[in-house]
Formats: C-alpha cells, structure tokens, sequence
C-alpha cells in the first residue's frame, strides 16, 4: 500500500463542502438569483396576517435557510434559529424537521461536525415521531457524513446503506445518488479504486437522468480523483475541465472551489507548480471568504506541499500550520493526520529532529486510527447485504405476479369453495412456515451472538500479544542502547574525576613556582580531555543512531546498507540479553560480503527481522548450554552465533546460524504460524517469526530455514535487488 502522505488529499478534498451538498434535495439553481428571490418571496408572503404559521411561507424560509447553509453558514445559522422556533410554533413538524437538517448541514459546512450530530439527531426523531419516512433517508445520509469526516467509517457506513434503502423505497434518486457517492468516498479511503470509481459513475448516470448539473460537476471531479490515484492524470484532467468549465457556468462557488482544488492536485501531480499554485489559492480564497472548513484546510496543506517540494521550508511550515491549527478546530482526523506528516518532513529537514519527532508520532496516531480493517470488513458485508435484499424484493415481486397470473387463468374454473379451501390450507401452510422460519431465525441469532462474542474475545487476546511481543522488543532494544551507551559515559566519567585531581595538583604547583611540573600536568589534562572528547562523540553517534532510527520508522523504503544494519542489531541483541541475564555467554561471529550492494526497504523492519531472528539464535544456544545432558557440552561446547551477507543471482541473502538443539522435525511446519512458540509460558508470544514473515514478504521477500536437530538451525533471508 503506498505511505500516507500529503499526496493524499486527493481523496480528502472530496471530504469537504463539496460532498456535503449531495445531503440536500432542493433544486440547483443560480444562488445570487435564488436567493435574492426568495428574500422577495418571504417578503410578500410576510405581509399577510398569520404569515408566520403559513407552510408556504415556513417552506420558503427553509429553502433559503438550505441556499445560505451552501453559500453563507454563518448567515444561515442566525437565520435559522429563528426559522425553527416559527416552526415550532405553528407546531409544523415537517418545516421543524427540514430546519434542523439545515442546520446541521450549516454546521457541517463549517467543520463544526460534533456540533451538528444534536441537529440531525433531533431532526431524525420528529421525522419518525411524525411519520414523515421520506425525510428519513436524507437525514441518514447527513449524519454518516459526520460520522465520516470525524473518521468513524464503521457508523458512516451503516447510515449511508440504510440511507439508500430508505431511498430507493420512497423513490428518492437524489439522496440514493448522495449515499452512493459517500460510499464511494470510503472505498476511495481504502484505495479500492476500481469500486469507488463504479459507485461515482452510477451516481453520474442519476444526475444526468435528473438532469442536475451541480451533482454533475461533483461527479466528474471524483471520478477524476480516483483517475488520478490510478496514475492516469491525462485522463483526470479531462473530466476536471468538463466540471470546472460546469462550476464556472453555474457560478456556484462551492462547485468552483472543489473542481480548483482537484485540478492543483494534478498539476502538481504533473510538476505544474505555477498552475496548482494559482489553483490552490482560488481555492483558498473561496473557503475563507464562505467559511468552508475542511477545504480551506485541504487546499492550506496543498500549497504547503508545494512549498515543501520547492525547497521554500519557513513558508511551507507557516502554510502547514495554519492548515493544522484549522484541522485542531474541526477535529478532523484525515486533516489532522495529513499536517502532522508535512509538518514532521519540513521540520527533519530544518533540522529540528525534536519537532520532527513529535510531529511524526501524531501523524502515526491519526494514521493508525484511519487505517482500520474492521471499516472494510464492514463495507463488503453491507454491500452483500444490500445486494441480498435487492434480489430478494426482485424474487418477491416476480413470485407476485406468477401467483396473481395462475390465480387468474384458474380462477373460472373452480367454484367458489374449492378456492376457499385453497386459500384456507394454504394459509395453514404458510403459517406452519412462518412459524418453523422464526423459530430458525431465532436459532440462527443466537448462534451469531455466540460467533461474535468469540472473535470479540479472539481480536482481545490477539492485540494483548501483539502488545507483548512489541514490549518485548522494545526491552531487549532498551537493554542493548544502555549497555552499548554506558562504556563511554563511564570513560567520560572517569577521565573528568582524573582531570579534578590533576587541576588540584597544577594549583599546588604553581603556589611552588614549579614549571616544569606545571607543563607535565598541563599535557595530562590536555590528553585527558582529548578522551573524553573522543568517548563523549562516541556517546553523541549513539544517540544521533538512534534518533536516526526514530526518524525513519516509516513505511519509506530506503536504499540501505544491509551489512550495518546486521551488524548493529547483532549487538543490540547480544548486549540485550547480557543485560537481562548476567550468566548469558555466547560467541557471536560476523561473515558480511565487503560488496554487498545497498538495497531499497524500510529499515526499521528489516532491522526487526534480523533482531528476532538473533534473539532467537541466542536463545536457541543458551538452552543447549544449560541442558546437562547433551554431548556436545561434555565435548566443551562453545555456543555460537553466525551471521553472514552474500549475493546470489536472485538477490541480496543476509544469513543468521546457530549451533544448538535445532528444530525437532515435527513442529517445522508450525514455526511460521502466529501464536505459535515452544518457549515456555510467559517467554514469548509466539508472534515473532509469523511478524517477520509477513515483513520479508512485504518486501518482496522470502523467509527460508534449514534445520538438523541436535546441530543447529540456519534462516536466510532473501531480499530481491
């Protein structure tokens, strides 16, 4: 999957203003012209006694309180507060309901998602309470949009299926068109490309059937999104002319705004600076001028990128953080995520690795709560579920007709009786049927109760070992850093204490006027503080290694030197276990390829694998040492831990060997297999060998070993140039 980057605000530009204006059903036309006449309209209708408890009236107040909520939020808001209380007050639940969407919608607008959930929950139950179903589906849909732009898909997801169900039984394209696209967003999120793509063209095809053109534009622009992830930017800029070109015939600014954001993005795809910066700049200037929140952050963190990539740091970091400080006040967790990760780039670049550090753990925060499987999981199982019913209501409908057609060619030939009999053991059938079909039904939920409590407790135990094996290789890291830095901290030490003496004997002399001895003693102190000078950059590589390492704990593959790598979580590993178990001795041995060529992969994963898989070697000797009864320890066994780095005609192979008890034949089919150890209960979780398995093949890879009991175990790992 390719790193999250700000590359990725091709998908979240479609998250902003733009996709909430698929939640309303009102007419798309001009806004300067629709609200300047309904301002009139209210006017009129306002000069009639009891105009407040009029519909009509009530309705138009909704209809520009929806126009102003796209155009204007603020205005919309002071506006409709008032609107719903004349609604309340001609106890008009229908206009009380519609206002309150708007609201929300209004909130929405600004990024104020949190907010808006009260509006759309209220306005969800007056529509239930009042019967009033086709307000419903429109209503779902709003609310999984909030749920989406806080980053909550699993919610999203259920709003957005239900949505369309409920429109498609009131017959309402605009709000299944809506639903359609949302899901198509999420898919897009979860770079199913080719199933967000079918979702906006299905959509594309409602709106040109209803003949809207605004829907059309925001078609067009996310099917050119999605062309644009494909690599296949020729193809996206075609479609984004077609909307732009729309959005500037309409002169709807939300709609120019969305299609000038998009359109940066692939130029700067395609290295136009000057064109996605001009772009991006419409684009923020529309966001600020209308309070569009999520795009004013998207096209802040944009124009930064390009900053960024231009080499321009002080500007791209001032941009970047008023796109953060923008994504902190709506809570929005892709923006969020996005700043943080330019923002931690821009900083290691200028050098402020603390920074960059703290910037890059909030990024991973906001990453790892985005990327979530159980979203997908989700999603296909809706789709089926939606597809089931749709073919099941087909069934139904088609054994309609075969049963009113059969009836009908039968129904002169039998008297009146026989058709009440019929109908009568028919109905005893059918109930017999319903009757067995709930009992199973019943029978069936309890089992899925059962079914889900088991993998609620399956998914815990697997995130407490997953825990445990990463608090285990952190403590083995920890223990090796200390032992490795602790040598030349006790030099520095040492050496300062020496020097202390020495300056109290150089004060001594020169009370005595003895300057011979003074030089002498000048010289020590000289060559002692050359020492500490050495042992302390000693102490200053070890620390500028590990920030190193923090900094490129990414899924960035590098071109990396293998042989360093090995080597220094050989050491890690060994100087690790020596400082959890004083008694550990073990010889290790280095046989690395001088020529070995570097090689593009992460390095921290890499690192990963060699250090379990050392880890293990080490184990491996030390219990072939303690064991009393094995020969080799009679013989003077010495355990031994090799590894060693060559290339072959495949690719790079890094090797670590070891000499004791081997793997019994039996279990070698297993050791792959997560959860899976032979260390006693509470040594290790089993997870290690399965992690780095997955990694090497992440990268590619192949994970092989070779293994002869009583003699020893071999893993190769093979990494492809």
């Amino acid at each position: 999957m390719k790193s999250t980057s700000i590359s990725h605000l091709f998908f979240f530009k479609v998250t902003s203003l733009l996709v909430l204006v698929l939640l309303f059903h009102f007419p798309r036309i001009s806004h300067a012209q629709t609200i300047e006449d309904l301002k009139k309209d209210l006017v009129e209708l306002s000069s009639k006694p009891g105009y407040e408890s009029d519909t009509l009236y009530l309705n138009k107040g909704n209809e520009l309180g929806f126009m102003l909520a796209e155009s204007n939020p603020d205005s919309a808001i002071h506006f409709l507060d008032k609107q719903i209380q004349l609604c309340r007050e001609a106890n008009y639940k229908k206009g009380e309901s519609e206002a309150l969407k708007i609201y929300g919608n209004a909130l929405q607008n600004k990024g104020e998602f949190v907010a808006s959930i009260e509006y759309y929950t209220n306005s969800l139950s007056i529509a239930k309470a009042s019967s009033n179903e086709n307000l419903v589906p429109g209503i779902l849909n709003n609310i999984g949009l909030v749920y989406y732009n806080l980053g909550n898909y699993t919610e999203a997801l259920n709003n957005f299926f239900d949505a369309i169900k409920g429109a498609e039984t009131a017959g309402n394209l605009n709000v299944k068109a809506a639903a359609l696209n949302n899901i198509a967003l999420i898919y897009f999120e979860q770079e199913k490309f080719e199933e967000a793509k079918s979702k906006y063209q299905e959509m594309l095809g409602i709106y040109k059937d209803l003949g809207n053109q605004g829907r059309q534009i925001l078609a067009y622009n996310n099917i050119g999104d999605v062309e644009l992830r494909q690599n296949r930017p020729v193809e996206a800029l075609k479609n984004l002319k077609i909307g732009y070109a729309s959005a500037l015939d309409l002169q709807s600014p939300e709609f120019i705004e969305m299609t000038a954001r998009t359109m940066a993005d692939i130029y700067a795809a395609m290295d136009s600076t000057e064109k996605a910066e001009d772009l991006y700049r419409r684009s923020i200037a529309i966001a600020e001028e209308k309070g569009y929140g999520v795009p004013y952050s998207h096209s802040l963190l944009g124009l930064a990128e390009l900053y960024y990539k231009k080499g321009n740091l002080e500007e791209a970091s001032v941009i970047a953080n008023q796109g953060l400080e923008q994504a902190e006040k709506m809570g929005q967790t892709t923006q969020l995520r996005n700043a943080n990760e330019l923002l931690a780039k821009i900083y290691e670049e200028e050098g402020n690795y603390q920074e960059a550090l703290n910037k890059y753990k909030s990024f991973k925060l906001f990453n790892d709560s985005i990327n979530t499987a159980q979203g997908q999981r989700l999603a296909a199982n809706l789709e089926s579920e939606y597809e089931f019913s749709k073919k099941t209501l087909e069934f139904e409908k088609a054994n309609l007709r075969q049963r009113w057609l059969t009836f009908s060619a039968f129904a002169g030939l039998f008297t009146f009786l026989i058709i009440l009999f019929l109908v009568f053991r028919n109905r005893n059938k059918l109930d017999k049927a319903y009757h067995s079909l709930k009992e199973k039904n019943v029978e069936i939920k309890h089992k899925n109760e059962k079914l889900e409590n088991t993998v609620d407790q399956l998914k815990l135990t697997q995130a407490q070992l997953i825990q445990s094996e990463k608090m285990a290789s952190l403590g083995e890291l920890t223990a090796g850093i200390a032992h490795e830095i602790q040598n030349p901290l006790n030099f520095v030490n040492n050496f300062s204490d020496l020097n202390k003496e020495l300056l109290q004997e150089l004060k001594e002399e020169v009370a005595s006027g003895n300057l011979d001895e003074i030089k002498a003693i000048a010289n020590d102190v000289i060559i002692n503080e050359e020492k500490i000078n050495h042992h302390g950059r000693r102490a200053d590589s070890i620390v500028k290694g590990m920030l190193e390492h923090s900094r490129t704990n990414s899924s960035d593959k590098v071109l990396t030197d293998i042989n360093e790598l090995a080597d220094e979580y050989l050491r890690l590993s060994y100087h690790g276990i020596r400082a959890k178990d004083k008694n550990f001795n073990a010889e290790f041995k280095l046989d690395l390829d001088p020529d070995l060529p570097q090689v593009n992969v992460v390095p921290s994963d890499i690192g990963r694998v060699i250090l379990n898989l050392v880890n293990n070697a080490f184990y491996a000797v030390s219990e072939k040492a303690k064991s009393g009864s094995n020969n080799d320890r009679d013989e003077g066994y010495q355990p031994t831990v090799t590894v060693s780095s060559k290339t072959n005609e495949n690719g790079i192979v890094i090797s670590v060997q070891d000499n004791g008890n081997g793997i019994p034949k039996h279990i070698k089919d297993k050791i792959f297999q997560p959860f899976f150890t032979t260390k006693p209960t509470g040594s290790g979780t089993g997870l290690g060998l399965s992690l780095s398995y997955d990694i090497v093949k992440g990268h590619g890879g192949e994970l092989t070993f070779e293994s002869k009991e009583g003699k020893g175990t071999e893993f190769k790992i093979l990494l492809k140039m």
